[in-house]
């Protein structure tokens, strides 16, 4: 008697390809800085991974992105360049979750210093 034969379909069928795959919903976070005149400075904020990371832009405002499996604090500051000492100007950081405002601060920028320092939020 012969050995039973497979397929190459009865091959295939072994391994479905449209396996429904159980994962949970990623969370958007969004970190969100906007300024009142053009600039430059340093965001500093904890990633996805938690690795604290450190980023340089230039211009009015500045977002970030994350996604994350599971709700976690995250840390964010910014650090602003007031190089022409400009007066009466401001500083909004905003933290939004999955599109909702959870965290806002605005700081006004005392126009003595060329660099205001860390403003931080959370």
């Amino acid at each position: 008697m012969a050995p039973p034969t497979i397929s190459v379909k009865d091959f295939y069928n072994l391994f479905p390809n449209k396996r429904k795959v159980d994962t949970l919903p990623l969370i958007k976070v969004e970190l969100i800085v906007e300024i009142s005149f053009e600039t430059f400075g340093q965001v500093q904020y904890t990633d996805e991974n938690g690795r604290p990371r450190i980023k340089e832009f230039v211009g009015n405002r500045w977002l970030k992105e994350i996604f994350l499996k599971q709700t976690r604090e995250i840390k964010f500051s910014v650090f602003i360049s007031n190089q022409f000492l400009q007066k009466g100007k401001y500083v909004t950081l905003i933290k939004k979750i999955d599109d909702e405002v959870i965290d806002k601060k605005e700081f006004q920028l005392s126009g003595d210093k060329l660099f205001e320092g860390w403003f931080k939020l959370g």
